[in-house]
């Protein structure tokens, strides 16, 4: 494989910064400067790499994409296990995953809420994970797992709308120190379920 750039390695400090930053702070409250001073970089730097902050709270988001969709692959895939342990599977992992970068899931969905740019990166983001679900809804009615009902875009987007709330209630419960919803996960199970299978 060939060796990384010194560009490459440039983005990659910028990120990695951003990234520590925002285990102990929100992302209003980081400054270019900051970022640029743990990373090593220039100012001019950071701007070569990313126009904003937001900019490089979407770029760690795709580089954790993989590690989203590896999360609900228990699910996606249709392993010979059941749909109920299939779907369990895919939630408690999803779930792992976001409370391991609460931080950085919850300046993602600050930084969509304020720079357009960035929205239309975590809509088309969610639209591919829709597209997804979708499909499974599909294969899972031509195997008799799902009947007849919604069309598979529309049940995807509810479930997903749902999924997403509940999420964000428990990542910022995390960043913010306060108790998470445990039982908020059982039903997001329940209801994944009930929906699909029961």
């Amino acid at each position: 494989m060939p060796r990384p750039t010194k560009g490459d390695e440039r983005r990659e400090r910028l990120l990695e910064a951003l990234r520590q930053l925002l285990r102990d702070r929100t992302l209003d409250s980081i400054s270019i400067g900051e970022i640029t001073r743990a990373a090593g970089v220039t100012r001019s730097g950071f701007y070569f790499y990313f126009p904003t902050k937001a900019a490089a709270v979407a770029a760690l988001l795709s580089d954790l994409r993989d590690r989203v969709v590896e999360a609900g692959d228990a699910w996606y895939a249709g392993a010979d296990n059941s749909p109920g342990e299939r779907v369990r599977s895919a939630v408690e992992a999803s779930v792992r995953l976001w409370r391991d970068q609460a931080p950085l899931m919850v300046a993602m969905l600050d930084a969509a809420g304020q720079d357009p740019e960035v929205r239309q990166a975590w809509l088309s983001w969610i639209d591919g994970f829709i597209e997804r679900i979708a499909a499974r809804i599909e294969r899972d009615r031509v195997e008799g797992l799902v009947g007849a009902g919604s069309a598979p875009t529309a049940l995807a987007t509810v479930l997903m709308g749902a999924t997403l709330q509940s999420m964000e209630r428990d990542v910022r419960a995390v960043v913010e120190g306060r108790a998470m919803a445990h039982d908020l996960w059982e039903a997001l199970i329940e209801l994944w379920y009930r929906t699909l299978y029961a």
